[in-house]
């Protein structure tokens, strides 16, 4: 991305579109279900580790609460403020949803056996969960993909952030085994998947790539995004989930 276009007093229409296009992207999500289970009878990667994983309900402030508030940080972020590295986050996000679309298509897989009992919050939570997320689109994760992505793309642009942002990704990863929604093999495959295509685009595709950042971050800007990424993740989980 050139410094003129950094400077450029359409920048809030570059970052509109750039989260539109993510989000665009995303919708594709359902879809894409619907088609693979037509197309194929869906498998399970289930191991024996995968299947003396216990339903943890708590894990569902990490999956949902957590998770959104974290990859929504990360487009605020790159979209309105460390605009250097917008195109190539968009890019590699892109990137990564076509493959897992594609995979998805060819060999669909079937998610752990939905089944919770109790009246706590975290056991409606997860019920939530379950009555609203498709039981396929599983290998590769996305919850993983995009938490990875969002990740790199945090470390990419400042090494310190990486202190956060890699146990972050790490925990989602994590949560989504404990709130029996993947097996560990769609965590491995999103790992897979995800990293070369973050590291291609950010560090050698030449119209992404960028080799010293001058964008000077403030802490209201910080602040800003994830007040943003908050209220975007209540308003998302709320419309879609409840």
């Amino acid at each position: 991305m050139s410094t003129s276009e950094i400077k450029s007093d359409n920048w809030v229409i570059y970052g509109v579109v750039s989260i539109l296009i993510i989000f665009g992207v995303s919708m594709l999500y359902d879809p894409v279900a619907a088609l693979s289970i037509l197309l194929h009878t869906p498998v399970t990667l289930a191991t024996a580790l995968d299947l003396s994983i216990p339903l943890v309900p708590p894990a569902i402030i990490i999956y949902w609460y957590v998770f959104y508030s974290f990859i929504f940080f990360s487009y605020f972020y790159f979209a309105f403020v460390h605009r250097e590295y917008r195109n190539a986050m968009v890019l590699a996000y892109v990137l990564v949803n076509v493959v897992a679309y594609a995979i998805y298509l060819v060999f669909p897989v079937l998610g752990p056996e939905r089944v919770v009992s109790g009246t706590d919050f975290f056991s409606l939570q997860i019920q939530s969960l379950y009555a609203h997320d498709v039981q396929v689109n599983c290998f590769p994760s996305l919850h993983g993909s995009t938490s990875l992505l969002a990740a790199f793309s945090l470390w990419r642009a400042k090494k310190q952030y990486g202190y956060l942002s890699w146990p972050i990704a790490i925990a989602i990863m994590i949560s989504t085994l404990l709130v029996r929604q993947h097996w560990i093999v769609d965590q491995i495959a999103a790992t897979i998947v995800t990293l070369p295509i973050a590291y291609i685009v950010f560090n050698r595709f030449k119209y992404t790539r960028v080799l010293e950042s001058t964008t000077k971050v403030r802490p209201w800007q910080l602040l800003l995004s994830a007040v943003a990424a908050v209220l975007f993740m209540i308003i998302y989980v709320w419309v879609f989930y409840m």
